[in-house]
């Protein structure tokens, strides 16, 4: 991507404390940055990846994990020194709604409940590592239904991502969407 995108106060997604603190997921203004349409028809045009292969360096998902549990995508080429991943996952707070009449839709006068939110992180881990703690880049963010990695790959070498539900709200199964991007060494 050519352009850069500033917030109103000048500054770039780099600047922003969501590149800087793993536990905030998205910048104030600028959220994840500069939506491209064309590279989401890129990203998704290929169908979705699961985790049991290696995946490909450009990629989605859409699959569940249990609590106390991880899911990994094994990359399945060496990441490029010095380039930039994207990874994004996202999940659904649960609401169920307080149905005073029984038709099971929402109707005027009636309410939801908020049954909370489940806490996913996301990492990017060197292939041959099992803890999540010795992560390249991490979004551990704990009240927000999406973490967003944007950061450079310190190394050349193989990488997974990580998708870890840290603590259980409400359901023990959390179904999940993720999505990324990174560069591979030619």
């Amino acid at each position: 991507m050519s352009r850069t995108i500033l917030s109103k106060d000048n500054r770039t997604w780099l600047d922003s404390d969501a590149y800087k603190e793993p536990k905030i997921p998205l910048d104030i203004q600028m959220g994840t940055g500069q939506i491209n349409v064309f590279r989401a028809y890129q990203q998704f045009s290929p169908g979705q990846w699961s985790p049991t292969g290696a995946v490909p360096p450009i990629g989605w998902d859409y699959r569940s994990v249990q609590a106390s549990s991880s899911q990994d995508y094994v990359l399945e080429k060496p990441l490029k020194a010095g380039s930039f991943v994207a990874l994004t996952l996202t999940w659904d707070r649960r609401v169920e709604l307080e149905d005073k009449n029984g038709n099971e839709a929402y109707d005027i006068g009636e309410t939801f409940r908020d049954r909370g939110l489940n806490n996913l992180d996301l990492y990017l881990i060197p292939v041959d590592e099992k803890d999540s703690r010795k992560n390249v880049c991490a979004s551990i963010s704990e009240m927000d239904s999406v973490e967003h990695i944007f950061c450079p790959v310190p190394s050349a070498g193989r990488y997974k991502i990580r998708v870890e539900y840290r603590q259980k709200v409400n359901e023990e199964t959390q179904p999940y969407g993720l999505a990324w991007w990174t560069v591979p060494e030619q």
